[in-house]
């Protein structure tokens, strides 16, 4: 009877090391792929075009195009801008604030006129995409649970000791991931969309920190997600019209005041039609 019980204490403890193995090699392949991932290279161009900032993995490098030659950028915290894949960057409307983000759950915003951080933002979680209002007073970022925040940045001074700015909830995508965010042309709107074709264009409040409750429209018509978004100002349309790109492989033009579907460019349908030349191997 002795030599059954320890038996089944020796197959327990045998199976409680196969379960406990198994559970380390799940972390162990979770963390390999999450090294193995290459989160896809961002750019961003100054609106006067001085300049143009691009991240490759955590990787932030700013280029002054008057001058010919890399921004050396000032972080008083120290260290690498970013310890993670930034997937966020942009430049105010102004040109005058730039902000990074990505998945070290940190946002942060520079002077593009000395190149220092002067505000940084801890998100609650890794970050999707980013955004500055019109007038540079508010600095918008979406996480991962689909959840737009904003953070007011009246009062910041460049020569000040860099500021840790707490955000509040602006709107959510009810957890649908998202990809993109932008302000429509005039300041009235942000517009956002997500990896569940949606394209939502939300007013942008007066009181941005009590919420953002009216949306305008939706822009409905990709059939796959939705992965980037610019606005398209001519000078018969000063407003500008909304463009939108996805996994679809089309380009959509929008009016976003009624959602309505302008234009769609298939781009998948125009890139087999390119022909290139057949260069003969040397012998």
């Amino acid at each position: 009877m002795e030599g059954a019980q320890m038996e089944d204490f020796r197959i327990e403890d045998c199976e409680n090391d196969n379960n406990t193995h198994e559970d380390s090699q799940m972390e162990e392949s979770e963390q390999n792929n999450k090294h193995m991932e290459v989160a896809p290279a961002v750019i961003s161009v100054h609106p006067t075009r001085n300049s143009v900032a691009v991240a490759v993995g955590s990787d932030l490098r700013v280029f002054n195009l008057l001058e010919d030659c890399a921004v050396i950028l000032v972080d008083e915290a120290g260290g690498a801008s970013h310890n993670d894949s930034i997937r966020g960057i942009k430049y105010g409307a102004n040109g005058k604030l730039f902000v990074s983000a990505g998945d070290d759950k940190l946002v942060k915003v520079w002077s593009t006129e000395s190149w220092r951080c002067i505000a940084t933002v801890c998100s609650e979680k890794r970050v999707s995409a980013v955004a500055i209002s019109n007038d540079g007073l508010h600095v918008c970022f979406a996480d991962k649970f689909g959840v737009v925040w904003v953070v007011d940045l009246p009062g910041v001074d460049e020569t000040q000791a860099p500021l840790n700015k707490k955000a509040v909830p602006l709107l959510a995508h009810y957890c649908s991931i998202i990809t993109s965010l932008e302000f429509s042309p005039d300041g009235h709107f942000i517009v956002s969309a997500d990896r569940d074709f949606k394209i939502r264009v939300t007013v942008f409040p007066k009181k941005p920190l009590d919420g953002a409750h009216e949306v305008q429209s939706f822009c409905l018509g990709h059939t796959e997600f939705v992965s980037c978004l610019a606005f398209i100002c001519t000078p018969d349309s000063p407003q500008g019209s909304l463009v939108s790109g996805g996994g679809d492989s089309t380009v959509r033009m929008w009016d976003i005041i009624s959602g309505s579907l302008l234009d769609t460019c298939a781009v998948g349908a125009k890139v087999s039609l390119i022909q290139f030349p057949v260069v003969p191997l040397l012998q």
